[in-house]
């Protein structure tokens, strides 16, 4: 597979994963971040904490391969796999466990019976019935992507934008209170505008940061 249908794969992700930022994935975890895999490996890293949880404060981020036999994984077996994980207590090696923005790192790959929820179902219906995502074919063809996001301290969020115009993975900083139309415009139109970019200080997932908090 290219990089680019692997960030098309991750922006996917990403959409559906949203979400579990405004109700619990399992018990009282949310989702507080999806992070595009490092020098476009081709996984999706879930951060998972309680509600308000930024980085730094994070109980796991869970990576998980995109694809299999060339297959892409869909949304729903990763949600069913974290799902399993938050809902076990297990004792791990250190092969399967490393760290990433000061949380525990552990990379998964078996696969878990599904247990979808109707309500998965019920939101996944409701939201392409009354404002469809883009398909599959759209998010191929276009210029960029949200791959995705994580809570920052401050009222921040860290914005994942991936060009097709470039290998590089954008760090886009906002500020949550200020993300109105303007802001919203910015991510995508100045994530390319390389004078701007700082070193993103610590963040695998990303080549550079830009701060886009007025």
């Amino acid at each position: 597979m290219t990089s680019w249908e692997v960030a098309v794969a991750q922006a996917d992700m990403t959409a559906h994963l949203i979400l579990y930022t405004q109700a619990p994935i399992a018990k009282k975890t949310r989702v507080r971040g999806v992070l595009p895999g490092p020098d476009g490996a081709p996984v999706v890293r879930i951060a998972v904490g309680r509600r308000k949880a930024v980085v730094g404060e994070l109980h796991a981020v869970y990576e998980i391969p995109l694809f299999r036999q060339d297959e892409m994984l869909s949304p729903w077996a990763a949600v069913d796999l974290v799902r399993h994980e938050v809902g076990e207590v297990r004792f791990r090696s250190s092969g399967q466990v490393d760290d990433v923005l000061g949380t525990p790192l552990v990379r998964l790959s078996g696969v878990v019976p599904g247990k979808h929820r109707l309500e998965d179902r019920a939101y996944a219906l409701l939201t392409t019935l009354s404002c469809p995502p883009p398909s599959f074919e759209e998010r191929e063809s276009a210029e960029s992507l949200l791959v995705g996001f994580v809570y920052q301290r401050g009222g921040g969020m860290r914005l994942y934008v991936r060009r097709q115009d470039t290998p590089d993975v954008i760090g886009c900083d906002v500020r949550l209170a200020e993300a109105g139309p303007a802001v919203m415009a910015e991510v995508f139109s100045r994530s390319g505008e390389r004078e701007l970019w700082a070193e993103p200080e610590g963040d695998p997932h990303c080549t550079a940061v830009l701060d886009l908090r007025h």
